[in-house]
């Protein structure tokens, strides 16, 4: 099954990110390669997530290559088909651009396997101006990055069980929907898109109305969101669900 879902102009293989030609560096500009972005994240990853997989990835180009947006998914392996954590999978989320549109970012997070939705909390771990010694400290940037996710991972997990566990009747659920755009969480083109997943959710893993039905219908409206907002949407997403209903 396929992860995190990317909207982005162009999906790709990893082996693509390399074919984009890299700008020239300045005094001011110091560019990162898409490729050994990624593969810096991997390897970073296989050393600090030992007990864990690499399930999925994905990739995608905006703006002929200059945007660069992908998503690694780790998988624990789980014996116990009853675990609470066994549809969710640890993800790593990452930016970078070759246009100065954006600073280079990478965030952990989760995937909820059965729709490919994302869940993230707290801030972007790095977000890093491609200037200076960027290249001599990327491989640092990637460590702090990585180096507390599954502690994140679990967290996030945790949320995830709350929510399932919250009565959510359809007053609570368009109050919330409200809230969600009044703070600029939601684009009034997205309401359409909240509100029929939560009156018919797609998958039967959300049939019950719980928090976790709504969570996943707001997730699924963020999917129209630029890629170069997403990461941040989601973040604020998550935090407004916990805010608004004291889960700790």
């Amino acid at each position: 099954m396929e992860t995190a879902t990317l909207i982005t102009s162009h999906s790709v293989d990893e082996q693509q990110l390399a074919v984009v030609n890299l700008p020239e560096r300045t005094k001011s500009y110091v560019p990162v390669s898409h490729k050994d972005f990624v593969d810096n994240i991997k390897d970073m990853a296989s050393k600090l997530l030992p007990s864990y997989d690499l399930h999925t990835q994905k990739f995608g180009l905006a703006r002929e290559g200059k945007q660069m947006f992908g998503a690694l998914t780790y998988k624990k392996p789980i014996d116990n088909a009853l675990d609470p954590v066994k549809d969710m999978g640890l993800s790593i989320g990452l930016r970078n651009s070759y246009d100065k549109s954006m600073s280079l970012g990478i965030c952990s997070g989760s995937t909820v396997f059965v729709c490919e939705n994302l869940m993230m909390s707290g801030e972007i771990v790095v977000m890093r101006t491609h200037r200076g010694r960027i290249l001599d400290e990327l491989k640092g940037i990637i460590f702090n990055a990585i180096v507390n996710a599954e502690h994140k991972f679990e967290t996030l997990n945790a949320d995830a069980q709350s929510f399932k566990t919250r009565d959510c009747d359809d007053h609570m659920a368009y109050s919330t929907i409200g809230r969600l755009y009044g703070n600029g969480i939601l684009k009034e083109r997205q309401l359409p898109v909240v509100k029929k997943e939560w009156n018919k959710p797609k998958h039967d893993a959300f049939s019950e109305k719980t928090l976790w039905r709504l969570y996943n219908a707001g997730t699924e409206a963020l999917k129209t969101t630029p890629p170069m907002l997403r990461m941040n949407k989601q973040i604020k997403l998550h935090e407004a669900f916990k805010t608004d209903f004291g889960i700790a």
